[in-house]
């Protein structure tokens, strides 16, 4: 009891700042601990535990500091406080103009004439301020601008529709066919010799016309299969690119054009192409270590 008693009565003695930094290791506490704990900096900090007074705000301040610091580390702040009112250095109160006796046709006087342009300052300050708003107040009274409503375009399907390759080709077939008629028709007594062909004869010869063009379509047609996605393009002789795109499992596309034409296949092993209704081996064209094929039907 005289020992806790002599130690306690040795920590009173201690000055204010030596006592707090005794706390703050006590309790394993870093300065920067400190610091972000009583919102201050670490300097502050460091020059309250050194007394550093000259480097701290005002007494009324360093007061407060000291008391805030105490509580975090668990001391009883009252005998600090009463240590820093003997150390700590006494503060001139200024002397203001309230406090000054007046005089009469006394002026205040101004070290030089710069003291005068803030007030110059403010003045421009509220003019452009009142200029500003008075020009938001003046386009808010402005008529809005109507904007033109454009239609919306709407996106017109995807159609699959024949080659033009094969579309020319049966339109060819059908002008041969006219143009073979032609001179009958042409001649009197020809004409008068020939039947008048009845509507299931026109419709009959125009299914075989059709039917042929197909037929010519076809045979220059190309099917593509594959088992894993494969890329697949095809040129024909005109430039056209009549298929570039990813073949997925399951699914063939079959394409036509005007040969020959000039077909590169991504996956190769993985790919079946048939022309003109025969399956091309595509391994022939294969290079080593290449799943790519460059190749040219006719």
């Amino acid at each position: 009891m005289t020992d806790q008693f002599e130690s306690s009565s040795t920590a009173s003695l201690l000055p204010a700042g030596r006592q707090l930094r005794n706390a703050r290791e006590a309790l394993e506490l870093s300065p920067e601990q400190v610091a972000n704990q009583l919102k201050l900096a670490v300097r502050q900090v460091l020059a309250i535990e050194q007394e550093a007074f000259d480097e701290l705000p005002s007494n009324l301040f360093i007061r407060g500091f000291v008391r805030n610091y105490a509580r975090l580390v668990h001391l009883d702040p009252e005998p600090l406080l009463e240590y820093l009112a003997q150390v700590l250095p006494t503060e001139q109160v200024p002397t203001t103009l309230l406090d000054a006796p007046l005089e009469t046709n006394s002026t205040i006087p101004f070290k030089n004439k710069r003291r005068r342009q803030p007030s110059a300052m403010v003045l421009m300050g509220v003019l452009g301020l009142a200029l500003g708003v008075g020009g938001v107040f003046w386009y808010l009274q402005q008529p809005a601008h109507p904007e033109l409503a454009l239609p919306e375009m709407e996106s017109q399907p995807i159609v699959d529709v024949t080659p033009a390759s094969a579309v020319q080709e049966e339109v060819v077939v059908l002008a041969s066919a006219a143009s073979a008629i032609a001179p009958v028709a042409s001649s009197p007594q020809l004409a008068a010799s020939l039947p008048v062909a009845s509507a299931p004869q026109i419709k009959k010869a125009v299914s075989v016309l059709a039917s042929t063009a197909s037929a010519v379509a076809e045979a220059h047609a190309i099917k593509i299969t594959s088992q894993t996605d494969s890329w697949v393009q095809i040129v024909d002789a005109n430039g056209n690119k009549v298929l570039s795109e990813i073949i997925r499992p399951g699914y063939e596309r079959v394409v036509a054009g005007v040969p020959p034409y000039r077909v590169k296949v991504g996956n190769a092993p993985k790919t079946q192409l048939y022309f003109n209704g025969q399956n091309v081996d595509l391994s022939v064209y294969l290079k080593p270590g290449s799943d790519v094929v460059n190749m040219e039907l006719k």
